[in-house]
């Protein structure tokens, strides 16, 4: 943030991943969706990033009017979103565990972005020891305790909770290629614990890095056991829309 701005939003340790991703894809046209209060525009206005023009799609939370968007359209992202511009990113921050259609949501991303443009999703974790000790314990992960008694719209609701893998697997139902997964400035592990309880696993990713019978799969593994994958608490993953192939020239 410029110095002397008030700070409207909680800071995050995968906003710089964002914003690194798309800083290193040449994003002009960007979608936030959802925009929430507004982090996304309010950073890239603060950081002088001009030449990015970001639209935002919120539903119970809207930036302010000085918060770096061009435009912001009201819509519930559990149904299809349509849209007019085709976007060379759409960030999806926080919010694909939160949806009860998550896979409408990553078609409709999917449509909003150009052939060859980057979708950036982030969303909590739930492979890193703490969040599979809990559920072994308790039957849920953390951050995704029962919600009975609890209002859409009103209260927090997490209804999907995500591991590289599962996002991985829903991306790549919706058509989306290069799967990524980025680093975020966190501890990893947080506790020392973490990494003893988790040799076992690291040592089944090793074995089938080893074991796999092309680079896509040895790819899709070495993500899978990376300290991010294993000890972080968020996931950051970019995906892209393929680009469309070239027509065959005609003879005339």
């Amino acid at each position: 943030m410029a110095s002397g701005t008030a700070i409207r939003y909680p800071l995050f340790p995968y906003y710089p991943a964002v914003i690194d991703i798309l800083h290193n894809r040449n994003a002009g046209r960007v979608l936030d969706a959802p925009c929430g209060t507004g982090w996304l525009g309010d950073m890239l206005s603060a950081q002088g990033s001009r030449q990015i023009a970001v639209d935002g799609v919120g539903l119970w939370e809207f930036p302010p009017a000085d918060a770096g968007y061009q435009s912001v359209t009201e819509h519930d992202l559990d149904t299809p979103l349509k849209v007019d511009t085709a976007y060379d990113a759409v960030v999806c921050c926080e919010a694909i565990h939160l949806m009860t259609n998550p896979g409408v949501l990553a078609q409709s991303l999917y449509q909003a972005l150009r052939p060859g443009g980057t979708l950036i999703v982030t969303t909590p974790n739930t492979w890193y020891l703490r969040s599979r000790w809990q559920f072994l314990m308790r039957g849920f992960h953390s951050g995704f305790r029962p919600m009975v008694g609890k209002q859409r719209g009103v209260d927090y609701i997490a209804y999907f909770p995500f591991s590289f893998p599962q996002l991985h697997l829903l991306l790549t139902h919706y058509g989306y290629t290069d799967i990524t997964l980025h680093e975020v400035n966190e501890p990893k592990p947080k506790r020392m614990i973490e990494r003893l309880l988790a040799v076992p696993s690291r040592l089944y990713y090793r074995g089938r890095v080893k074991g796999a019978e092309n680079e896509d799969v040895r790819q899709f593994w070495r993500q899978a056991g990376s300290d991010q994958s294993v000890y972080g608490r968020w996931l950051v993953v970019s995906a892209r829309r393929p680009d469309e192939p070239v027509p065959a020239q005609t003879q005339a």
